[in-house]
């Protein structure tokens, strides 16, 4: 979540997360210094990302903006009050003389795309000695314009991953009978398109039931004990994704009940979206209205149970359990737990849901959402954890549908349920791993990292160089700049550790020959 503020009689200044501009259009001679103080707001409502009054985009920053007039000289420095949604803010210290045409603008980030209220307040804490506080306040609601289309995943991102196990026995301590070791296998759905996968050495592609869901699949039989570890790798395109309610809002119920048996198996329940169990049916129906079906679309009935699960669960990690049923007794849960409660109300009032299991940018950094699907438009993405974190009231439907940080997670798995000829496993993140034998049990370790490629731009500068940046890069590995004649070899003529901040190169062009450039993002 990010809020940014503008302010500065002459120009731009930051404070801490918080940037501000007021700006004075005109100075009225008229009011004098000695007059009675009267804060007046002329104008006030939603702006766009430079400042300028209008509606903005899902997808972009929202911006509200206050013009004031000020009578007389206030008493004291005085503060003003800015409230999005659940979400309030204030710019302290501010200090004026007389004038007309003051103004303000403040710029919150949120995944919100339904309609947002807000409310501009001066002087809230009462100590400029206004004599009419009655013009001190604005409020209004308004609500982002959406994307042409249902569904649109944008702004992608090229990223590369791997994730990494690590199981070891006891050396001398006997012969394993059977081992094996379950990775998820990476897939195109949703905001994820998988470009390129190598799994590990060894490792056999199967598809598991009940889901259909891919697996890599490593198995040992009769061998001594020892350590085993294997690593996939994979390059992917991930994007944001957003959605227009308005378009979303024509499917119907009777959409739903014509689905095909491919979408159908996501209604069913498993080991951990108990779907039919007491437990859930009874919180779904605390969390509609009796006549739902009548009254409410497909989508605002997810929208609703989305908000429901933010309300009903407080996050907790480790915790007690994962399963719907489980974290609806314990009242906590991680982004696993939260996650099956909303797949299985989604799936006990009709709508195809399911969990994916991944992790985020960086190392390691495990996570779990929902994907849900309405006729037309393939799967949709949320995150009531996510959500819970900026409203644990459920007011707001936080990062439902517009899910502005999906371009850097990535699921490994989807699905709750897994069922092979030895075993069942629920879901596969990170790698799970079954055993019999004789063989002592010693340790075991999975690690996963999700880093951005990187985004190469150029500029020819007039001294006869030519200026290269690398934006969006890599925490982690090394930054290589690479040179070719011919776009078939190669030579490296620059090599930068990452660290996640730009790069930027020169390199001479003055009597050079012909070259083609490309970084190159070494894990």
């Amino acid at each position: 979540m990010k809020m940014l503020a503008y302010f500065g009689a002459q120009g731009w200044s930051s404070v801490g997360l918080i940037r501000a501009v007021c700006f004075v259009l005109a100075v009225n001679l008229a009011h004098i210094a000695n007059a009675q103080c009267d804060l007046q707001i002329v104008s006030a409502g939603p702006g766009l990302a430079d400042g300028t009054p209008g509606i903005p985009n899902v997808g972009d920053d929202y911006g509200l903006r206050v013009t004031v007039n000020v009578v007389g000289t206030p008493t004291a420095p005085f503060r003003i009050r800015w409230t999005l949604a659940n979400l309030t803010n204030y710019f302290d210290g501010i200090s004026l003389g007389p004038g007309d045409g003051y103004w303000w603008y403040i710029l919150y980030s949120m995944a919100l795309d339904d309609p947002i209220p807000w409310t501009v307040t001066l002087d809230p804490d009462g100590v400029t000695g206004d004599t009419n506080t009655a013009n001190n306040a604005a409020s209004g609601t308004f609500t982002p314009n959406p994307p042409a289309a249902p569904s649109d995943f944008y702004s992608p991102r090229l990223m590369h991953g791997s994730e990494t196990y690590e199981v070891g026995f006891q050396p001398g301590s006997g012969s394993i009978g059977n081992l094996y070791v379950l990775m998820g296998q990476p897939t195109s759905h949703g905001a994820q398109s998988v470009l390129s996968v190598s799994p590990p050495p060894g490792a056999q592609a199967v598809v598991t039931p009940p889901y259909g869901a891919p697996l890599f699949q490593l198995a040992w039989t009769n061998i001594p004990a020892a350590t085993f570890q294997g690593t996939d790798t994979f390059n992917v395109q991930l994007s944001r994704a957003r959605v227009n309610p308005g378009l979303l809002r024509t499917n119907t119920w009777a959409g739903l009940s014509a689905l095909t048996t491919n979408w159908t198996q996501w209604l069913v329940p498993d080991n951990l979206l108990e779907t039919t169990n007491p437990l859930v049916v009874s919180f779904v129906q605390a969390s509609l209205p009796a006549n739902y079906r009548t009254t409410m679309t497909p989508y605002d009935t997810a929208r609703a149970l989305h908000q429901a699960v933010m309300r009903r669960l407080t996050y907790l990690s480790p915790p007690y359990h994962v399963d719907a049923v489980g974290v609806l007794q314990d009242g906590v849960a991680d982004c696993g737990g939260f996650s099956a409660l909303f797949a299985a109300s989604l799936r006990y009032v009709g709508i195809p849901a399911r969990w994916i299991a991944g992790f985020r940018q960086g190392d390691s950094v495990w996570h779990v959402r929902v994907e849900f699907h309405l006729p037309g438009i393939e799967w949709l993405d949320a995150d009531p954890t996510d959500g819970n974190s900026v409203d644990p009231t459920g007011a707001y439907a936080y990062y439902f549908g517009y899910v502005p940080n999906a371009d850097s997670f990535f699921a490994v798995d989807y699905g709750e349920s897994h069922v092979l000829p030895y075993g069942e496993l629920d879901f596969v993140q990170p790698a799970n791993w079954l055993w019999s034998g004789g063989a002592a049990y010693e340790s075991y370790d999975s690690e996963a990292s999700l880093q951005p490629n990187g985004v190469l731009s150029l500029t020819n500068s007039p001294d006869g160089s030519i200026q290269f940046y690398v934006n969006d890069p890599p925490s982690e590995g090394l930054v290589v700049i690479e040179t070719s004649a011919d776009l078939r070899s190669w030579l490296p003529i620059a090599t930068n550790s990452a660290t996640g901040s730009p790069l930027s190169y020169a390199f001479p062009t003055t009597n050079k020959p012909v070259a083609f450039f490309r970084a190159r993002v070494v894990p």
